[in-house]
This record gives C-alpha cells, sequence and structure tokens, in this order.
C-alpha cells in the first residue's frame, strides 16, 4: 500500500508518502514503490492513534438487556447491570458484542484500551477469555466493584491477575466505611506489588466534597514509588473542593508522578444529579490538572450501557467535550490532542507507535489538515492503519453540482 500527500507536521507545507509491504511494515519514506493499493490524503495530517484510558467493554451496548436508569444516577445505573444485565452477560454474548466494540474503536482510530471489568457473574474472566484480535489491544482491569470487601471481591480479584488481568482496580470511596475505602487502598497496593501489575481505580467518583480518597491513592504511590503505574480515574469530587485543598493535592499528585484519567461525557452525564439548579458540572478539573504539571488522559467510559446510553467511542469527542465542560480556551485546544495520545500512551504504560522505516504500520491519518479542524469536527479519521489491517471513513459533501467537502471540514487550513 503506498499513501501520498500526507502532511507530517501542521505547520509544514510539505506532503510525503508511506510505502507498507505485505507484511504490514513501514518499508519506506518518500520512496517510489507504488505497487499494490494507492490512497491519496490530499495532504491530511498523519498522527498516533488514539487511546481509550477508561472503558468497561465487559457491559458495553447493553442498554437494552434490562430496564431503563430512570435516575440517571451512577447508583441505579450499577444495580441494574449487577442485578440484572450482567445475569445475561455469557461469554458468547460477550464475544458477540465485543466483536462490534472492536470494529467501533478500530474506525475511530483507537488501539489501546483498558476495560474495567466487575468480578460479577464473572465478566472480567469472560473478558479475559474473549479479547484476543488483531485490531485493538485491550488491558483488562480486575475490578472489585462495589468494593473488596464484598462477598468474595478479594479472593476473585486474586485469581483474575494470575490469570491474566494487567490493572488491579479499586473503588475506595463506595467501600462500606471510610475505613474500609482507606484499607482498600493498601490491598490494591500490596496486590500490584505482589503480581507487578498497574494499578487503576475509580476514585472519588462522586460530587462529595469530603470524599479524599485520591491523597491516599497518591501517598501510597508515592512511598511506594509506584506513581509511574498508578492512575486514579474519575477524581469527580475534586469538583466540589475548595481551592486551597484542591492546590494541595495536585502538590501530592505531580511529586507522586500518577497519571489522572477523566471522563467528561460521562461524568457530565452522572454527576450533580442530586443537586437542583444550579447543577455542578462534576468532572475533574482536568485543565487546572495540566497546568500543575500532572499527567492527564481522556477516556471514553460507558458506551450504551444502564449507566450512560449513548456514546460512539470517538475520543475526538472526548476532546471536544472536555474543552467545552472544563472551559479551555482557544489558544488550549491543539494540546487536547495529547490527552487522547502521548498522555494516556503514559498512563497505561504502553510504547508509543513510531512512524519510521522498519516500525510495524500503526497510526492514523486524520480527515483534517489541522488538530483545531479534527477536535473541531470530531470526525473519524479518514484512513486507520495497523500493520496489514485498515478502515477508510470515507466523508463527502455536495451542494448542487459542487464538491465541497475539503472547505467546510477544513475552514483553519491556510
Amino acid at each position: 500500500m503506498l499513501i501520498k500527500n500526507v502532511k507530517f507536521q501542521e505547520d509544514s507545507n510539505e506532503n510525503h508518502s508511506i510505502y507498507i509491504n505485505d507484511e504490514g511494515i513501514i518499508e519506506c519514506i518518500d520512496c517510489n514503490n507504488k505497487d499494490g493499493e494507492i490512497i491519496d490524503a490530499k495532504g491530511r495530517l498523519i498522527s498516533k492513534p488514539f487511546v481509550n484510558p477508561h472503558a468497561h467493554l465487559g457491559y458495553a451496548l447493553t442498554l437494552n438487556y434490562a430496564r431503563h436508569n430512570l435516575s440517571g444516577t451512577l447508583i441505579e445505573g450499577v444495580e441494574i447491570i449487577r442485578e440484572e444485565v450482567s445475569q445475561k452477560i455469557t461469554q458468547e454474548d460477550l464475544e458477540k458484542r465485543l466483536e462490534k466494540i472492536i470494529r467501533m474503536h478500530f474506525i475511530n482510530g483507537v488501539f489501546y484500551v483498558r476495560s474495567h471489568d466487575p468480578v460479577w457473574n464473572d465478566v472480567v474472566f469472560k473478558m479475559l477469555k474473549a479479547r484476543d484480535n488483531p485490531l485493538v489491544d485491550i488491558q483488562v482491569v480486575a475490578f472489585p466493584s462495589p468494593g473488596f470487601f464484598f462477598n468474595e471481591n478479594l479472593e476473585k480479584i486474586r485469581k483474575a491477575l494470575e490469570e491474566g488481568a494487567e490493572v488491579v482496580g479499586l473503588i475506595p470511596h463506595s467501600e462500606r466505611s471510610y475505613e474500609e475505602g482507606i484499607k482498600s487502598v493498601m490491598v490494591a497496593f500490596d496486590l500490584a506489588v505482589e503480581y507487578n501489575k498497574l494499578i487503576d481505580g475509580h476514585v472519588d467518583e462522586t460530587d462529595d466534597p469530603n470524599s479524599r480518597f485520591s491523597e491516599v491513592v497518591a501517598r501510597e504511590a508515592l512511598s511506594r514509588n509506584y506513581g509511574s503505574k498508578t492512575s486514579i480515574s474519575h477524581m469527580t469530587a475534586s469538583h466540589s473542593y475548595d481551592n486551597w485543598y484542591f492546590h494541595k493535592l495536585t502538590l501530592l499528585l505531580r511529586e507522586a508522578g500518577v497519571s489522572i484519567i477523566s471522563n467528561p461525557i460521562v461524568s457530565m452525564h452522572l454527576q450533580g444529579r442530586y443537586d437542583n439548579y444550579p447543577k455542578r458540572r462534576g468532572i475533574a478539573r482536568i485543565r487546572e490538572l495540566i497546568n500543575a504539571g500532572i499527567n492527564v488522559a481522556l477516556g471514553s467510559d460507558n458506551v450504551a450501557d444502564p449507566i450512560y446510553p449513548l456514546g460512539d467511542y470517538n475520543m475526538l469527542r472526548v476532546a471536544q467535550e472536555a474543552f467545552l465542560a472544563d472551559h479551555f480556551t482557544s489558544n488550549e485546544i491543539n494540546k487536547l490532542l495529547d490527552l487522547i495520545t502521548t498522555n494516556a500512551y503514559k498512563a497505561l504504560n504502553i510504547k508509543t507507535p513510531q512512524i519510521r522505516e522498519g516500525e510495524k504500520a500503526e497510526f492514523i491519518i486524520l480527515q483534517t489538515k489541522t488538530i483545531y479542524d479534527a477536535i473541531r469536527t470530531a470526525l473519524p479519521p479518514y484512513l486507520v492503519v495497523r500493520g496489514k489491517h485498515y478502515a477508510i471513513n470515507e466523508i463527502k459533501t455536495r451542494i448542487d453540482e459542487n464538491e465541497e467537502t475539503d472547505k467546510i471540514i477544513n475552514i483553519m487550513d491556510k
């Protein structure tokens, strides 16, 4: 395959070509090889593949498996999934849904996903059996919802780690007491060290300003020198923290070297449900965390299930919603791409694919010629390439007899 007229940097007027051989390797850049399919990128911008660092694939696309979540709250959504949906998740059911979920990610340019899968009805074990595929790498979190100290969750988490789950999950604010919440953090780190695993917890996913387990996780990561392997997901309570405490917390988070994973679309949907007007936005303070020097990544969270009924794994849309929800400004738009690429690779502890000769072809070509237009339009990538596999999302717009696509999509192209 030859891909011609690719832009490597948006501030450059120079286009390049990439030749991929039959083994899915980048054989040469800017060479004359022309055998196989030829794709004209027409000056579109190349990018690293996207990462979705927080998802729940085990029960994604189960919206119609049970009654609707009439309150819209996280608590009711979890209750429906645990009591009704999980009973319908067989190995065959999960594999059938996962085939569609993988393709939804791939066409949106996502090659790496971290999936938090619960021990209810052995969902995490079914995911471990089903996840292998050539398009999308799935990193599995052994998720002890609603906590380590319910039923036989701790024993099941151990088993999931032994069977290949890469990440220890936790959910301290959901344990039965503050003391058990603290203990759950220690248990998670003990397990991670024992099995040499990463850590990613649902931490402070609430509007309660008194929920402050993020500092406990960060302090433990610091004391064990485990920050580079530790992520704190959600941290929506930070939206309600007073500013003095939040500033103090950012100093600890930065010192510990942990990553924060925010899920702005679903958090906006779930949080503030107990408020009258004005309603809190209920997301992590993404912008302030970035400015404090903390690694922040963005995830999709739930898609088409009783917790969130919409979603499509379009990470550009997630970045766009982060811009809206957390009051970013126009000069900060381009840096949002890092939150679904560079920062997310760091959070997942995985190597960033390189676009160079001799490497496996792993890249996407955006629909647009600038990062600004990519985030503004949130369109799926024009071309997605991973080794021998590729996807094309062709978008064409005509008004009468005139082709108008480029004019409408690339409004900021020079």
